[in-house]
């Protein structure tokens, strides 16, 4: 479960601003994440509830947003936005699924926060061109957009 070493280094950058600003409490954290990043949210809020009993946090919520991958085409130059669960269904029938099992294995064996611009390296398919010479190049990251103090 990779959700709880991401959320437990997002809620202590979050703690060390709070103490920054001398806050008293942490009451929200805004968060943006990348589709092919394969959070699951339901294991990224368990965790976050874990981290912030006894906290200035304790009453804190997690706000999660997701937002697609983009990729991009080095065939026909193209950006396209794509989402993880639809490219696995269309690569599972086409019979490609083992390819998008390794690549679930690396995400959660990659440290989400240092990346690796690699990983999806041409193993999804342009939306354009149908050619598979792309990179993913948004959609694995993770942002704290904001928090409130």
């Amino acid at each position: 479960m990779h959700e709880f070493s991401m959320v437990n280094q997002i809620f202590r950058k979050c703690l060390e601003v709070a103490r920054q600003n001398n806050a008293k409490s942490l009451s929200e954290i805004n968060l943006e994440i990348g589709d092919f990043a394969l959070i699951v949210e339901v294991y990224a809020q368990q965790a976050f509830n874990a981290l912030k009993k006894g906290s200035i946090a304790e009453n804190a919520v997690l706000n999660i947003k997701r937002t697609p991958g983009v990729l991009y085409c080095n065939s026909c130059q193209q950006k396209s936005e794509i989402w993880f669960n639809e490219e696995k269904e269309k690569a599972a029938n086409e019979g490609r699924l083992k390819e998008y099992e390794q690549y679930e294995k690396a995400i959660t064996e990659e440290s989400l926060l240092k990346g690796n611009p690699n990983l999806g390296r041409n193993l999804f398919h342009c939306r354009k061109c149908g050619s598979s010479d792309t990179n993913l190049i948004e959609g694995k990251g993770v942002l704290i957009k904001n928090i409130r103090l």
